[in-house]
């Protein structure tokens, strides 16, 4: 927030700090979902018919609820209530490149598939955390963002970083911590002691520390022991023996895989590609241009189940929790919305579907920091949620059978994210264009023979 101007023939630096505060919108009134099974993922509390109070965006009641003064009561008998996911790898700032759009499909269509909170671990931070704000400010309508902003890159003197020394990494950490990080990206720092500078100035400043994933178990041994706080991508080594699991749930890592890219056999995403058609999905076509959903969508291999890897890779995230260590989901933007799910689906089949949701909302919340707000739902944390046509504990697939999502007490319907409650208002207009009618529209024919 800072704007100077350097004098050349004085070799002083002008300095301006800017101060701008905006209203954060709140869904101002009460709202209540009634009758619906609620799983709350508070020590796996399940409720079987019960209600969902929130006002001005928090949670004030679960289970047993009067409605006696609620301002809206939406009749969820038959649904399945839980927690909104948590992506903790989600690549989704890419498509604007510097523009925003207050209708930016990269970030609806999480919101969409009831991701209500990502953290984007390594993107331009001159971009993100203006969208970050903006959706904050209600200017853009998708999951709340977190970030790193820029990775700090590897290298003895990486030019983006310049991690020369404690005192460049401190200066550039600072940076970083004023447009918005959260947290830190450490990109395969070689050099040990940038990696201490790094775990040491983010414990000093209230940062968490994430890290690309490596080959060399070596290094990521010694960045836990340093004080790492999570890893993403998945550890070639598979399986994790007993001492390996012990080390990082001790140490009470987060070890978010992102199954869907990298590992030890072909990428997972491939396996949901060969099994359904993802390019036909009508939820799909609605939010993603075509160049981004069909050409690659289109042709796939098909390969048996036991030639991908999130098996194995599933059981030693699952020793590592069971160590005391913790999960998170990461879908790195492979498959817009839709992946966040397949991660949940490739929990499912090792640990469950009861684990794997609380991977995809517990603990997201915990890396965050945000455990007093967010991932569970409890009086007193903000009301993020979806509504679901099914039961997700009697087939985990049910979770993208989405009827309603609700953000921080703000609902919406799921396919078209027209929100229902506080306002009644549509999301924006889609223009589908077919073109064999556009060819036989008289009024259509000079411009289609003119087209370049």
């Amino acid at each position: 927030n800072k704007y100077f101007v350097y004098h050349a023939d004085t070799g002083k630096t002008d300095t301006t700090e800017i101060h701008l505060s905006v209203p954060r919108p709140v869904a101002a009134g009460t709202i209540a979902l009634t009758h619906a099974r609620i799983v709350t993922l508070a020590n796996r509390k399940v409720i079987e018919d019960g209600t969902i109070v929130a006002k001005a965006g928090r949670i004030t009641c679960v289970g047993e609820c009067s409605t006696a003064d609620v301002n809206k009561i939406v009749d969820a008998k038959g649904k399945t209530i839980i927690p909104g996911f948590i992506d903790m790898h989600a690549h989704h700032r890419r498509e604007d490149a510097g523009v925003t759009p207050s209708r930016n499909f990269e970030s609806a269509v999480y919101l969409a598939y009831g991701v209500t909170t990502t953290l984007d671990p390594s993107a331009w931070s001159q971009e993100v955390f203006s969208l970050a704000e903006m959706t904050e400010a209600g200017r853009v309508i998708g999951p709340r963002t977190f970030s790193t902003g820029d990775a700090m890159t590897s290298g003895d003197s990486a030019h983006v970083n310049e991690l020369t020394s404690y005192d460049a990494t401190e200066h550039n950490i600072a940076r970083l911590q004023s447009f918005g990080a959260t947290a830190l990206k450490q990109y395969l720092q070689p050099n040990r002691e940038q990696r201490q500078w790094i775990t040491e100035i983010a414990r000093k400043k209230g940062l968490r520390v994430t890290g690309e994933g490596s080959s060399d178990l070596l290094h990521k041994l010694t960045m836990l022991m340093d004080g790492q706080t999570g890893f993403e991508h998945p550890t070639p080594y598979a399986p994790l023996y007993q001492d390996v699991a012990k080390i990082f749930g001790q140490a009470h890592t987060v070890y978010s895989p992102t199954f869907t890219v990298g590992g030890t056999a072909p990428w997972n995403e491939e396996y949901f590609q060969q099994i359904s058609d993802v390019w036909k999905d009508p939820k799909q076509q609605r939010w993603i241009p075509w160049r981004q959903l069909m050409p690659h969508l289109r042709r796939r291999w098909l390969r048996p189940v036991t030639d991908y890897h999130f098996g194995v890779q599933n059981q030693g995230l699952a020793d590592i929790i069971a160590n005391g260590g913790y999960g998170a989901i990461g879908s790195h933007g492979q498959a817009h919305g839709i992946g966040s799910h397949w991660e949940v689906w490739m929990l499912a089949s090792t640990m469950g579907p009861m684990q794997a949701l609380e991977v995809a909302s517990v603990h997201g919340a915990h890396f965050l920091g945000a455990e007093k707000d967010l991932g569970s739902l409890e009086p007193g944390k903000i009301a993020d949620l979806m509504v679901l046509n099914a039961n997700p504990l009697e087939d985990i697939h049910n979770t993208a059978n989405i009827a309603m999502v609700m953000k921080a007490g703000t609902l919406y319907d799921a396919d078209t994210l027209d929100e229902i409650w506080p306002e009644k208002k549509a999301f924006g207009t889609y223009y589908w264009i077919n073109v064999d009618e556009l060819r036989n529209d008289t009024r259509a024919v000079d411009v289609w023979d003119k087209r370049p």
